[in-house]
């Protein structure tokens, strides 16, 4: 009768040892997804907001303090009630005619996003540049700032 043995190297990891770094890798990776998927919603319901001049779907992602520029008058760091009420006016006397995002960028922490809101004016339209800026925060992403003009 003859007895084999297989010999491994050193380099073999227990599977306890193997399974909770795959765990923690999985858990890595779907936090990642659901920060990215809050991500995207938020630009979203801002772009949905701006669409349909509905303040409230933006003022949802405010944090106590944002920064705003509208068109260079109404410029600085405002608190989310007060800001709520300019962006409420703004979108009143510049009436929305498109908004569309034309390039975003995400980091871990930070999101930003760039389009053009158009609005009536006269028989034609003028267009706006447009950038926001996100920071997520307590599993939220909030509004940094938001520059229009």
């Amino acid at each position: 009768m003859t007895v084999s043995f297989l010999i491994f190297s050193s380099d073999v990891y227990s599977k306890e040892n193997f399974n909770v770094g795959n765990f923690k890798r999985n858990d890595e990776r779907k936090d990642n997804r659901l920060k990215h998927s809050l991500c995207k919603q938020t630009f979203k319901d801002i772009a949905k907001g701006l669409s349909n001049s509905n303040v409230s779907l933006i003022t949802i992602y405010f944090d106590s303090e944002v920064y705003l520029n509208l068109i260079g008058t109404e410029k600085g760091y405002y608190s989310n009630s007060h800001a709520e009420l300019i962006l409420n006016e703004f979108m009143n006397y510049f009436k929305i005619y498109s908004f569309k995002y034309k390039r975003s960028h995400r980091s871990e922490n930070y999101a930003y996003a760039s389009g053009t809101y158009k609005y009536n004016k006269g028989s034609g339209t003028i267009e706006l540049e447009v950038s926001i800026s996100l920071k997520y925060n307590k599993n939220k992403w909030y509004i940094n700032q938001i520059n229009i003009n």
